[in-house]
């Protein structure tokens, strides 16, 4: 080696200087492949699975990574006027930049968990620009949202592949990871037929995702109705990480449903100072007494969990 270097040396002195460049470019790339695994060091989240919960204010909009790279992105954030929720920025403002952070060109999964603007306002931005592979939707109601109306054009026009999201149904995400729709029922409009937001809420599908030993509850705006259908139906709830229904208003995550899921860890996605008074105090009592440790995107900003198939750990933007 050290005779190479003088004569590789004496070599490039004799070069034209445009030959000289070039070769010093391709030297200086060669060093850092050679070098890359000093310089930059290993993802520590490789081979694991990632829940980010976006802070997009109050809405709703989550992420899901798998250790093989498969994306699912959990409705999309947005307004919660109605009339207003279809020009919502958030999409280009918030998720669409997280994604395009995240290496992320392609969504292989959409899931829609119900029709209200602070769920799809984002989600037009998204469609655009972000190739989908399949989009679920647990919209059971014909909802005037034009919003929500975008967004179904969108899906038609793109050609994306729409399915009913109903209680049942498995999504394999990698072979070692499987998701499972708990809601909405399978067996018609068991929570009503009126355009009452409570009742649309209760219709949000609702995802438990598996990874070895650990599991991710993600409610949407499910509230006590659709829990109790679940716990009557579904034996097993029990989850590491529990996204909590309809941003922690008072009338989810009822004692029965936390007795049942037993979560570690709960995120609340609500907007700082919202006039809905989210979370509702009752719920982050109850929360309390079921020794559950809370993170708010209202106080900590986007919340990341990832699961190794064992534990599971949580870091918050904000801690």
């Amino acid at each position: 080696m050290t005779s190479l270097f003088p004569l590789l040396t004496a070599r490039l002195a004799q070069l034209p200087l445009w030959q000289k460049t070039l070769a010093g470019v391709l030297l200086l790339s060669l060093l850092f492949l050679l070098l890359r695994p000093v310089l930059l060091p290993a993802d520590p989240d490789a081979g694991k699975l990632r829940l980010t919960v976006l802070d997009v204010g109050q809405g709703d909009c989550l992420l899901l990574q798998t250790p093989q790279g498969r994306t699912v992105l959990i409705d999309g954030g947005g307004a919660n006027d109605e009339k207003t929720a279809g020009q919502s920025d958030v999409g280009e403002r918030v998720v669409l930049p997280f994604l395009r952070s995240q290496g992320i060109s392609r969504l292989d999964v959409l899931v829609i968990t119900h029709p209200h603007g602070d769920h799809v306002g984002g989600l037009a931005a998204v469609l655009r620009q972000e190739p989908v592979g399949v989009v679920l939707d647990g919209t059971c109601l014909p909802y005037p949202s034009p919003a929500y109306a975008q967004v179904r054009s969108l899906i038609q026009s793109r050609h994306i592949p729409y399915v009913q999201a109903v209680r049942g149904m498995t999504l394999q995400l990698d072979p070692s990871i499987r998701a499972d729709i708990l809601n909405p029922p399978a067996q018609g409009h068991v929570y009503g037929t009126t355009l009452d937001n409570n009742i649309v809420n209760n219709y949000s599908a609702v995802l438990r995702v598996g990874y070895g030993r650990t599991h991710f509850l993600l409610d949407g705006d499910a509230q006590s109705e659709a829990e109790q259908s679940m716990l009557a139906a579904i034996p097993d709830l029990s989850a590491d990480v529990l996204k909590v229904g309809h941003h922690g208003a008072g009338n989810a995550s009822t004692d029965a449903w936390l007795a049942r899921v037993r979560p570690h860890y709960a995120a609340v996605s609500c907007g700082l100072h919202n006039h809905f008074g989210h979370p509702h105090p009752a719920t982050l009592a109850r929360l309390a007494a079921h020794g559950v440790q809370v993170f708010r995107t209202d106080h900590n900003g986007a919340i990341l969990f990832v699961s190794d198939g064992q534990t599971v750990t949580a870091r918050p933007f904000i801690p």
